[in-house]
C-alpha cells in the first residue's frame, strides 16, 4: 500500500481521489499530512535495532510526516552500485519490540535472494506495534510493517496493538465483494496460516509466515522501486529531500501506463470508494458483482485494487508475477454477491465473476511481464507467452466451495 501521492499527477482524476482522506496539501520537499489521517501509525515506540545505527536514521524513519534530505538519510544503493545484503538491511530496521526484528531479519534469510537488490531503493525498513496496514512511504524510501505478518506465539502476539485496517469501513458502501485468493497450480485453494491469533491458531513456525510475508514484502519493495527506479540511485541530489528527489523522477509505472494503460472509468470509481473512501456516486452504489465483473474482465487488471492508483496497478501485477515464479502460486479473482437473509457464513455469499489464474489472460500476463521487467531490470522475454490460460468459474457457484467448505 502506497500512503503518499505524487503532486504531479493531482491533476488526473485517478490522483485527485487518491488518498482523500489522508492527505492535505503537497509541495515539492515533503507530502503533508493531516495529524487525524485514519491509516497512519504513532511509532513512538520505535527504536533502533543496531546500535551502530546513526540517530538520525531513526528519527527520518520515524517521521513519515516530513521528508529528510537523501544526504541524512539515503536508500541503501544511492550513489553506489554494489549488491545489498543482509547485513546492510540489518542496519536500517527499526522497530518497537526487539522480537519483530529478530523475527523479520530470520525469515527474510530464507526468501528467495532475488528480492535482495530491491532493497537499493529502501532507505529503512520500520515494524511497529501500532502499525496496520502496512505502507510505503515517498517522504522517506521506507516501508511500514504490520507485525500480524510476523508474531509467532501468544507472547508476540499481546505486544501487537489491536487495532483494524481503516479500509475495512469502506465495504459497506458497495453491493459487492472483492476477493483475491492464491491457487496451487491444479487450481486448488492455497490456505495460510492467519495474521490473526486465535484458539486455534495460538503458534507459527518461520516457514508458515513466509508466502504471506513475501507477498507483502514484493509488493511494498515494487513502490519503493517504482518510485526510485534502479537507474536514478547514482544520480539522487543529496542536497533535496527524498521526496523531492522521487517528485523530480519518472516513475517506471510510466511505462506501463504509456503500453497498456487501464481505462474503464467505473471500475476507477468503484476503486476509490472502496479502497480509498471516496464518497459513493448512484451508479457504484448500485454495482452488482456480475456487472463489475464484466467491466473488470476485459481490461488488463490483476486486482480491483489496482484500479486505486498506478503505483497499486504496477505493485499488484509485480506481486502476481512473483507469486507465482517463486511460490508456484496462481491468483483466482472474485467479485461476490451477499445474501442479506442468510444467517452469517460462506454459504451466504455466491460467485457471479470469477478467473482461476486471471495473471493469465492475455492483457494480464502481457501488463504482469512489462511491470516484472521494469522492477527485476531484467529481460523476461523467454516467458513472453503464457504458460497456463485464465479459468472462468460458473456464475452462482458458492463461496463454500472457493474455500474448501
Amino acid at each position: 500500500m502506497w500512503l503518499s501521492s505524487n503532486c504531479r499527477y493531482l491533476s488526473s482524476l485517478l490522483f485527485i481521489v487518491t488518498f482523500s482522506l489522508l492527505l492535505t496539501a503537497c509541495d515539492d520537499n515533503h507530502q503533508e499530512i493531516d495529524l487525524n489521517a485514519e491509516g497512519y501509525p504513532d511509532l513512538s515506540r520505535v527504536a533502533v535495532h543496531s546500535a551502530t545505527i546513526p540517530n538520525q536514521y531513526l528519527e527520518c524513519a520515524k517521521n513519515y510526516r516530513n521528508s529528510c534530505l537523501v544526504s541524512r538519510f539515503p536508500p541503501l544503493g544511492a550513489g553506489v552500485n554494489i549488491s545489498v545484503t543482509l547485513d546492510d538491511i540489518e542496519q536500517r530496521v527499526f522497530v518497537s519490540h526487539p522480537w519483530m526484528a529478530e523475527q523479520f531479519l530470520s525469515a527474510l534469510a530464507l526468501l528467495p535472494s532475488e528480492v535482495l537488490p530491491l532493497f537499493r531503493s529502501v532507505s529503512a525498513i520500520v515494524i511497529a506495534d501500532d502499525i496496520r496496514p502496512s505502507f510505503y512511504s515517498a517522504n522517506t524510501a521506507t516501508i511500514y510493517i504490520d507485525p500480524r505478518y510476523l508474531w509467532r506465539n501468544e507472547e508476540e502476539w499481546l505486544t501487537i496493538i489491536a487495532k483494524p485496517d481503516f479500509r475495512d469501513q469502506f465495504q459497506a458502501n458497495v453491493q459487492f465483494l472483492a476477493v483475491r485468493q492464491n491457487v496451487d497450480s491444479e487450481g486448488n485453494y492455497a490456505p495460510w496460516v492467519s495474521n490473526e491469533y486465535a484458539e486455534n491458531n495460538t503458534m507459527r513456525t518461520t516457514d508458515q509466515l513466509l508466502p504471506a510475508l513475501f507477498r507483502l514484502l514484493v509488493h511494498e519493495l515494487a513502490h519503493a522501486v517504482d518510485a526510485i527506479p534502479p537507474a536514478s540511485l547514482t544520480s539522487l541530489d543529496p542536497r533535496r529531500t527524498i521526496y523531492h528527489n522521487i517528485n523530480s523522477m519518472i516513475p517506471l509505472n510510466q511505462t506501463l501506463y504509456d503500453r497498456f494503460p487501464l481505462q474503464d472509468d467505473l471500475l476507477f470509481d468503484a476503486a476509490n470508494v472502496l479502497y480509498d473512501g471516496v464518497t459513493t456516486s448512484y451508479e457504484v452504489s448500485t454495482l452488482t458483482a456480475l456487472q463489475v465483473g464484466a467491466h473488470f474482465e476485459v481490461e488488463g487488471a490483476s486486482d480491483l485494487y489496482g484500479y486505486s492508483n498506478r503505483k497499486e496497478d504496477m505493485a499488484m501485477l509485480f506481486q502476481s508475477y512473483m507469486m507465482y515464479e517463486h511460490f508456484g502460486l496462481q491468483d483466482r479473482f472474485l467479485f461476490l454477491s451477499q445474501n442479506d437473509g442468510m444467517a452469517l457464513g460462506c454459504g451466504r455469499y455466491t460467485v457471479e465473476w470469477g478467473q482461476t489464474g486471471r495473471m493469465f489472460d492475455p492483457l494480464v500476463y502481457e501488463r504482469m511481464m512489462l511491470a516484472a521487467e521494469a522492477i527485476l531490470q531484467r529481460d523476461l522475454s523467454v516467458s513472453s507467452t503464457p504458460e497456463r490460460k485464465a479459468m472462468q468459474i460458473p456464475t452462482g457457484t458458492s463461496w463454500c466451495e472457493m474455500i474448501d467448505e
